[in-house]
């Protein structure tokens, strides 16, 4: 792990001046008046500038305050600490009016009290910097506007009143007035700076506002001019001249330089995690990025960089040479061409070089500053790690530092926003936001946080090694009881200058929240892809008790999910299918809070031991073969449903997380299973059938007075066609079986009777129109035409018996057997009409139908006998005769219509 080192820190920064006052002490206060002062400085006064709370200091106008009614106020503003209001000014006339006008600014917003109705914006006042204000108020109309650095801040309209701000009252800065010129609280005092306090009797206008802010103009108040006033100050108060052009500088870009030898790519780092990556401030003037590696811009700032370190020169340049400070600049994409590191920038301005410039050709392409016999000048280097240095820090802004942990509760007295401060111990301190500070103990080689408010409430944390930061997370031994916390107890703590949607590394490094636990490396250290768990179990969680429902009176509900994968084996003759099915159940459970998750609901999974401690619902298979319950065996998986929105973690975790709560969002149980189930298939429209088969599902965790499964989603994902039978629909629905809730997906089986067409009703009405051929076969020709015939039925009833063979056994006729048995007997009477056909055309017995012959008769006479031939069997000529042929034509006729009128009524059922 990359390890920031402990810096010596040195800020850009003219020391005040101190002013002449003439103080008078009465009463165990001091009376301040100031004394004048030159035409480009003003006197400013500083309250509670240790961050000490303290009802105690204040300064309250000696120089009585006059009656307002429209009138202009505007002021100087340095905020030192917020406090939990923040009050910076207060007016009472009496006891029962104590906030006849009060300006708070707060860390939530600003707020000004006219006559205790209250004006509020949206503005944050910059913390640590100047800022300008100006409050207008009309009373005729109870109009007002607030000004911000020249900007309009807001609008709005009081209530009107009939009186003016009287005067004569209790005009006190840094402290609220619950009773006139007294009833001070130190959570309502203010700690800062404030300059140019003025009030008019009349509205300026914007422009004059406008100007005010810039400095463009300096115009005192017509009823209250700063310069005029006198106060009586108390406590923690001091009175200071500065230069008005500190007051008023606009810029917020400064540099830190860091005593300490880094490497490169340990500078670059450095400068890069010691501010984050958005501004403090959002107002329009203030800075974009985050730090970077500095270069002077300027030969007084380059003249300033030198001065600043040159009595550290030796340790920076660790004893070899003149090269001790690296600069942000190099020329590796083209010789002589200075850019910034980070955005590829050119210089806009280059210091003084040693010699005639660069001497170092295409080698040396980094810059450093030089001490000793160049002292101050620039020169060219290798860029290489193995050169250690120190580094100066350009940062846009102030950068904002978060504390995180245990020991930062809602009423923890330890802040969670820290700046920047002034350096103790040779080390840079931290100052918060409220009343704690971060710094070095020089004699017990540790950091403290350290409360300013709450006497005994500490933490220390020794560093392994000499010249630690406490950036990261660090292991703090708490002193003091702090959020439930004693002493002696060590608590794991996180200190960064990541804010809200970024993830703190181990080693300072920002990432975006949303990169945390993706399964990629972001963070050089890899710890963003350690420790992470999605669910948050609290305490006194049993995983035997299920979730309360969403709303009260109503069961919990469990939504099953189903995909069927692929039916391996339909068998129809033993009533079974085989199925392999995704199951998921997805339910809420609002004891529970997520963290972290993502919309790619895959990242969301639980691991083995997280899904032990929570409760799981659980469904038995009813119609499946053997004992079939849900379970959670190899490769089963349990994951979040990111379905609302998250907050942010509160500041007493260690690690920044988002936090999703079970109300919105769904837990999801899944697992692969290959099950057999029985279907009743009804047979009677083989092979034109569509069986409807069913997988029941009942849950058995609770009573469906407790819990209830919802039909939520079936799918089928595999092919459609399978070798006998087409997927139809899948649909679900819902069912009570006892006690217990169920649902039952049905899916639809469309057999594919294509095969059943080729193999079987083809052939067999191939056989039917081969028996009927014979109609017009010689009708002299008997044998072949009853041959053939007979052959056709002979041919059939195998058929009819191979296929009844490979069907299941019913008690019933199938639709298939119908055909069969229809084919059968139409060839059947095909073979009987040949018959009759043949048997009409002996003539013995049917000729007396021929309408052509005639009876003779002939008179025997009596005479010799003649000779005879020899005797033979008597023969009856085959004719066709009108009764035979009419047979035929019946045939021919009869046969078709059957045919006809079968198929229409067959096919029209069965299709």
């Amino acid at each position: 792990m990359w390890r920031l080192r402990l810096l010596l820190l040195t800020t850009l920064r003219l020391p005040p001046a101190l002013a002449q006052e003439s103080t008078v002490v009465q009463d165990g206060m001091k009376t301040l008046t100031p004394t004048a002062m030159g035409p480009r400085e003003v006197g400013v006064l500083f309250l509670q500038e240790s961050g000490i709370p303290s009802a105690q200091s204040y300064a309250r106008m000696a120089t009585p305050f006059p009656a307002l009614t429209t009138f202009t106020v505007c002021y100087w503003l340095r905020l030192n600490r917020f406090r939990e209001e923040s009050t910076l000014m207060s007016y009472a006339v009496s006891d029962d009016k104590d906030n006849e006008l009060r300006m708070d600014h707060r860390m939530s917003a600003y707020k000004v009290s006219l006559h205790s109705r209250w004006a509020e914006t949206n503005l944050v006042t910059p913390f640590r910097y100047w800022t300008h204000f100006c409050f207008t108020y009309h009373h005729g109309s109870g109009v007002w506007n607030i000004y911000m650095d020249g900007k309009h801040g807001g609008r709005g309209q009081l209530p009107a009143v009939t009186g003016p701000l009287e005067a004569n009252g209790a005009y006190v800065i840094g402290q609220e007035q619950d009773s006139m010129g007294g009833g001070f609280q130190r959570d309502q005092s203010f700690s800062g700076e404030i300059t140019l306090l003025s009030f008019w009797n009349r509205i300026l206008d914007f422009t004059t506002v406008r100007k005010l802010a810039s400095c463009e103009i300096q115009e005192e108040g017509d009823v209250v001019g700063w310069s005029s006033l006198s106060w009586n100050i108390s406590g923690e108060v001091s009175w200071r001249v500065q230069d008005l052009d500190e007051v008023c500088e606009r810029a917020t870009r400064h540099i830190t330089i860091f005593h300490d030898r880094f490497s490169l790519s340990g500078a670059l780092h450095l400068c890069k995690v010691m501010l984050a990556s958005r501004p403090l401030v959002d107002s329009g003037f203030r800075g974009k990025t985050g730090g970077r590696m500095a270069v002077p811009k300027t030969e007084k700032e380059n003249t300033w960089i030198y001065h600043t370190s040159r009595d550290r020169d030796n340790y920076c340049s660790g004893g070899q040479g003149s090269s001790y400070m690296w600069l942000g600049a190099n020329d590796q994409e083209q010789e002589r061409q200075w850019v910034y590191w980070q955005s590829g920038d050119k210089l806009s301005w280059e210091g003084p070089w040693r010699g005639a410039g660069p001497n170092g050709g295409l080698v040396e392409n980094c810059l450093v500053m030089l001490s000793g016999a160049f002292p101050g000048r620039w020169s060219d280097i290798a860029c290489l790690d193995s050169y250690e240095f120190c580094v100066p820090c350009e940062f846009s802004y102030r950068s904002r530092l978060y504390l995180k942990g245990p020991a930062v509760c809602n009423a923890s007295p330890f802040n969670r926003e820290y700046v920047l401060g002034k350096e103790l111990g040779g080390r840079v301190t931290l100052n918060g936001y409220f009343h704690s500070d971060i710094f070095w103990h020089h004699q017990e080689k540790s950091w403290v946080i350290e409360s300013r408010k709450v006497a005994g409430a500490v933490a220390n944390w020794k560093p392994p090694e000499e010249g630690m930061y406490p950036l990261g997370t660090k292991t703090w031994a708490i002193n003091g009881k702090v959020c439930g916390l004693r002493t002696g107890d060590t608590v794991n703590l996180t200190l960064s200058v990541c804010g809200g949607g970024q993830f703190t590394c181990a080693d300072g490094t920002c990432i975006l929240l949303s990169q945390r636990c993706d399964l990629r490396v972001d963070c050089p250290d890899q710890s963003d892809e350690a420790q992470c768990s999605v669910v948050d179990v609290p305490k006194g969680y049993r995983n035997t008790i299920p979730p309360p429902p969403i709303s009260e009176g109503n069961p919990l509900s469990i939504n099953l999910l189903i995909d069927l994968i692929s039916f391996p084996s339909i068998v129809t003759q033993e009533l079974t299918f085989d199925t392999t099915l995704a199951l998921n159940l997805r339910w809420k459970d609002v004891r529970l809070n997520y963290l972290n998750l993502h919309d790619d609901r895959t990242l969301n999974l639980l691991s083995n031991e997280a899904v032990g401690n929570i409760w799981t619902p659980r469904v038995f298979f009813s119609n499946a073969h053997g004992n079939v319950f849900t379970n959670l065996d190899q490769g089963a998986r349990v994951e979040c449903i990111r379905q609302g929105h998250s907050k942010p973690g509160p500041p007493y975790l260690t690690h920044e997380m988002n936090i999703f709560n079970g109300y919105e969002n769904s837990m999801e149980m899944g697992q692969l299973y290959t099950v057999t189930y029985g279907c009743d298939f009804d047979l009677i429209m083989f092979p034109f059938d569509a069986q409807i088969c069913s997988l029941h599902f009942t849950l058995v965790s609770a009573a469906f007075s407790y819990m209830i499964l919802i039909p939520y989603a079936a799918n089928y994902s595999g092919p459609k066609d399978l070798i006998e039978y087409t997927i139809g629909r899948v649909t679900m629905k819902t069912k009570e079986e006892g006690e217990f809730s169920s649902v039952w997906v049905e899916v639809r089986f469309v057999r594919r009777y294509g095969f059943y067409l080729l193999t079987l009703y083809i052939p067999t009405t191939l056989l039917i129109a081969i028996a009927y051929c014979t109609f017009f076969f010689n009708p002299e020709d008997f044998n072949s035409r009853i041959v053939v015939a007979l052959t056709a039925l002979l041919v059939l009833s195998s058929l009819f018996t191979q296929t009844s063979n490979s069907l299941p056994k019913t008690s019933y006729f199938k639709l298939v057997d119908v055909w069969l048995f229809f084919s059968i007997v139409i060839i059947f009477i095909v073979v009987i009409l040949q018959t009759l056909i043949d048997f009409s055309g002996n003539k013995k017995w049917f000729s007396c139908l021929d309408r052509k012959s005639s009876t003779m008769i002939q008179v025997l006479e009596k005479g010799e006998p003649q000779p005879t031939a020899p005797s033979s069997d008597p023969t009856f000529p085959r004719v066709v005769g009108q009764a035979n042929m009419g047979m035929v034509k019946f045939g021919r006729m009869i046969i078709p219509t059957i045919f006809l009128i079968f198929n229409l009524a067959y096919w029209g059922s069965a299709l």
